[in-house]
């Protein structure tokens, strides 16, 4: 590929990899920069520019607090604008006639942190794989996510909030119009993402406003898959826009006193603080500006549109890691675990605590990571594994289960405290690629896995199967008689892990869904 294209915007320069086989194209303005009037709107069509612009460099990332300074993921300390609307795009075509399949990669973090520049995700493997790869910027927390009375006044359908989540539908429009010239096929556009990039991917599918944008999809740990409620606080619930616009205005209101104010004054310093996220406190990420069932951008909740058969008719590719736990949420000793899950689960209290018992203080900790890990992540994925299935699209389920050499020294014991095993995005190491980023003992092995599960996701972008060389078959999921791909050093068809467990979850989510009615 020449490192001068030409797409709607006008003339980019790229950069070519040291052995010419790659060429990336970074910080391209895929809207216009969201400042002032244009904050807290939808995304605007990005400007044109006369000349070539370089495209040598990512732009700034979104608004955000710090990542988690005891994270075992390598993040990058990118600078930050609300000036944030860029993409980058890696590709290995010799020019734009070859209509490669296109990945299109959405970011973990929360929705309150993280960006499609950091170095964990960068493109050139995928690129040499056969794909046109790339990766994208969203607005994050109260800039991406506030439901407001006085931005929903201003909107012609009377909503406000997703504002992330249209970021998202804008890149995937500009990947639409202007990716062939990358060498990329604009009708074969795959979504991928991991943690609160595989519930994009979910809301994406399940949104009126991205049909026909994407033609597969690949969720890695995570999806949107629980309750529509009155507040979020928990894990697994979504907003009403009634619900989100109230938390909204007090936000507001505790800001300015109460006084009426145009909110698009406010400090970006204010606002960056109100995710009330950062290194020591995860737990306020469920407390946290989320997407939003507005009743347009998404309808309803995810689940009744996927069990309505209203989704995104597309393959999916979807799994979790085999040790999600994350360290929030879980109960800080034995009598407070108790008394938690009697106030909580009621008349099922006691299963609960068959499944996940605890006689020790160390032991409730464990066993709430556990449960937690199960309702947060691969509940969700399971889930979305069999509503989609259940509509009649094909569906390929797995779990991965390598287990990284983290060295014990190199976390803090304190804030993890267990062996991490395979833990929650830890597949990126393989799947992008991105060893050297960690001076962990790596084994040929885990490049080798890696490259298996790159190729794999590369021929479901292609062809709509995950297969590859080094994975025996894969057939479709059944929800009949479920079975999981087992991605290890040793990968295979197994029984899904857990079940019992993900079984308990499915009961407790049908009564939630039957106390708070159809909208869930």
């Amino acid at each position: 590929m020449n490192e001068n294209v030409t797409v709607r915007q006008g003339r980019l320069r790229g950069e070519r990899s040291a052995d010419g086989e790659v060429t990336a194209f970074r910080g391209i303005p895929f809207a216009l920069p969201p400042l002032g009037n244009l904050r807290w709107r939808g995304p605007q069509l990005p400007a044109a520019w006369s000349g070539t612009r370089d495209a040598t460099h990512a732009g700034p990332v979104a608004i955000q607090q710090s990542m988690l300074g005891n994270s075992v993921l390598p993040f990058g300390t990118e600078s930050q604008s609300e000036d944030c609307l860029y993409l980058n795009v890696w590709t290995a075509a010799a020019d734009a006639s070859e209509r490669r399949p296109v990945i299109v990669w959405i970011h973990p973090g929360g929705f309150q942190m993280g960006s499609g520049s950091s170095p964990m995700f960068d493109g050139d493997a995928w690129a040499r794989e056969g794909v046109v790869f790339v990766t994208l910027n969203y607005r994050l927390a109260k800039l991406g996510f506030l439901a407001h009375p006085q931005l929903s006044a201003e909107n012609d359908e009377g909503i406000s909030g997703n504002y992330g989540l249209l970021d998202q539908i804008a890149a995937l429009q500009w990947v639409r119009d202007n990716i062939a010239e990358f060498g990329g096929d604009p009708g074969c556009v795959t979504i991928f993402g991991i943690s609160a990039g595989a519930s994009s991917v979910s809301l994406l599918m399940a949104s009126p406003r991205a049909r026909g944008l994407f033609h597969r999809a690949i969720a890695e740990s995570g999806g949107s898959f629980g309750t529509v409620g009155e507040n979020t606080g928990v894990a697994d619930r979504w907003q009403t826009l009634t619900s989100a616009t109230r938390s909204g205005k007090a936000w507001t209101d505790g800001i300015s006193g109460g006084a009426r104010v145009d909110i698009r004054t406010f400090d970006v310093d204010t606002i960056r603080a109100a995710s009330n996220v950062d290194g020591t406190n995860m737990q306020g990420i469920f407390d946290a500006a989320q997407p939003i069932v507005d009743g347009s951008v998404l309808p309803a909740g995810s689940y009744q549109i996927f069990e309505n058969r209203k989704q995104a008719a597309v393959p999916l590719l979807v799994g979790s890691v085999a040790n999600e736990d994350l360290v929030i949420g879980f109960s800080p000793n034995l009598s407070t675990y108790r008394a938690y899950i009697q106030a909580e689960y009621g008349a099922s209290a006691e299963r609960f605590l068959a499944l996940y018992p605890a006689a020790t203080d160390a032991e409730a900790i464990a066993a709430s990571l556990k449960a937690n890990s199960h309702r947060v992540f691969t509940w969700q994925n399971w889930t979305w594994a069999h509503l989609h299935a259940a509509a009649g699209h094909d569906v390929y389920y797995y779990q991965f289960q390598a287990v990284p050499p983290v060295p014990p020294d190199s976390y803090d014991e304190q804030a993890f405290p267990r062996p991490l095993g395979a833990f929650h995005c830890s597949s990126i190491f393989f799947s992008f690629d991105r060893f050297s980023l960690r001076d962990w003992p790596w084994q040929p092995a885990d490049r080798v896995l890696g490259k298996t599960i790159r190729a794999a996701w590369v021929e479901f972008a292609r062809t709509a199967r995950p297969a590859a060389k080094g994975l025996p078959d894969w057939p479709v999921f059944d929800p009949t008689a479920p079975r999981v791909m087992a991605l290890n050093h040793e990968s295979g068809l197994t029984n899904v892990p857990w079940l019992d467990h993900l079984r308990f979850w499915d009961a407790h989510y049908a009564a939630q869904r039957a106390v708070r009615g159809a909208n869930v």
